[in-house]
């Protein structure tokens, strides 16, 4: 209402549409991830891009000339929910493009929320210790690849805009920015350019995350915007948070599922689910193909010990004869294949996610976001001696399949 600019949102909502974004199928995401992040692709500087058609600076800069909804009901303002935050490290130089909410305070004002172990607040900590803000560039709008990129959870030093190339497989393009130090891609719709202030704290929040929970307000960061660029007849491109389903289940879900797949080390994993109901973070599945007693709680260590797997909390592990995309069977497994006294392990004290609603009040005001993770291990207990599985043959369930719509009952008529 009030504005002429469309505003676009739930791109990233199917796995379809998440596999059209990298230029691939969803049976090929894994694959095509592992192996082509396996192959950086530097960014290319060009001189100008479409997201230089319009240059707003100083006192002409208005947040309130894009339509930034308030999401949900007790959200604390318009919130900016499909960024890419571009920062430097202020004294080696490497890049992080990385995704956080972002609440509009005023026209020129944006709060930012990032755990103390995200790589935004690592490098605002070294700028800090030199008394400077920190250049901070919000692209919008973004080439999807570059979206999926900064939504996933690589080691600190690994420059995304690097993988969203590889995704691709050609360079990303970026052009400099008006006012600070800082390179952002040149086809972009809209980009915001700013400082953290090393000061300035406003309370940000409350918020209706993808946890489907709205979080506490608490005393954060600000982005001070110097400058906007944007093409003529932008988009805004943007995500709705709130109780799942969403898009960013599978934004944050699928890179974990492939750095489940790529980094651990043991072999025998068949299929990883990282769950929607979970949000995409705190609930995975694990089918395996087992092959001692005792190796599904192996798989789920080693699953665990994975950086991209930090959020997630309830780890379930089923043999191969379950399809981890199935909730029927894995509740099935869970209850037919789990003895908790013997099946059920607690991890305690390891990092988890700020917006937890689970952890502690004190957790979620400081950030340190300490959390308990459990192990399920729901496979067979000596599966030469467990009882035989009652199932129709596959062969006739491929053929009930093939010509359910000869002899299907019809819906309708009450019936």
């Amino acid at each position: 209402k009030g504005h002429t600019i469309p505003l676009v949102v739930n791109l990233f909502a199917t796995r379809r549409r998440y596999a059209l974004a990298i230029g691939t199928t969803p049976e090929e995401i894994h694959r095509h991830w592992s192996e082509r992040t396996e192959k950086p692709i530097e960014p290319k500087v060009v001189k100008t891009g479409p997201c230089k058609d319009n240059v707003i600076l100083g006192k002409d800069v208005d947040l309130g000339k894009f339509p930034i909804p308030i999401w949900n009901e007790l959200d604390g303002g318009p919130y900016i929910t499909l960024p890419c935050h571009i920062t430097k490290h202020p004294v080696n130089g490497s890049r992080n493009a990385s995704m956080y909410r972002g609440q509009v305070h005023d026209s020129r004002t944006i709060g930012l929320l990032a755990a103390p172990y995200r790589h935004i607040v690592l490098h605002r900590t070294e700028a800090l210790k030199r008394g400077e803000p920190l250049p901070v560039a919000i692209a919008l709008g973004v080439d999807p690849a570059i979206t999926v990129a900064s939504a996933a959870g690589f080691p600190y030093g690994v420059d995304e805009l690097t993988m969203a190339g590889a995704l691709r497989d050609e360079p990303i393009e970026l052009v400099r920015c008006e006012t600070i130090p800082l390179e952002v891609p040149a086809s972009a719709e809209i980009v915001l350019e700013g400082e953290i202030d090393p000061k300035e704290l406003r309370g940000e929040g409350l918020f209706g995350e993808f946890t489907g929970y709205y979080g506490i307000k608490h005393p954060r960061p600000v982005i001070k915007i110097k400058a906007i660029t944007h093409r003529n007849n932008p988009i805004y491109a943007a995500s709705y948070e709130g109780l799942p389903p969403h898009d960013t289940a599978l934004l944050q879900g699928l890179p974990i599922e492939t750095e489940i797949l790529r980094l651990c080390p043991l072999p025998g994993i068949q299929k990883v689910n990282v769950t929607e109901g979970g949000g995409g973070a705190f609930n995975c599945v694990i089918s395996i193909k087992k092959q001692f007693e005792g190796f599904g709680k192996m798989i789920a260590m080693a699953a665990l010990g994975t950086w991209g797997a930090r959020y997630v909390k309830t780890l379930i592990i089923v043999d191969d004869d379950v399809d981890p995309f199935d909730w029927t069977q894995v509740e099935w497994a869970l209850a037919t294949r789990v003895q908790p006294h013997r099946d059920v392990e607690i991890i305690r004290d390891v990092v988890g996610c700020i917006l937890d609603p689970s952890l502690s009040l004190q957790e979620r005001r400081t950030g340190h976001s300490r959390t308990s993770k459990m192990i399920i291990d729901a496979t067979k207990y000596d599966a030469a001696e467990f009882e035989i599985p009652c199932r129709p043959k596959q062969d006739m369930m491929e053929k009930i399949n093939r010509e359910w719509v000869e002899y299907a009952i019809p819906a309708g008529n009450g019936r």
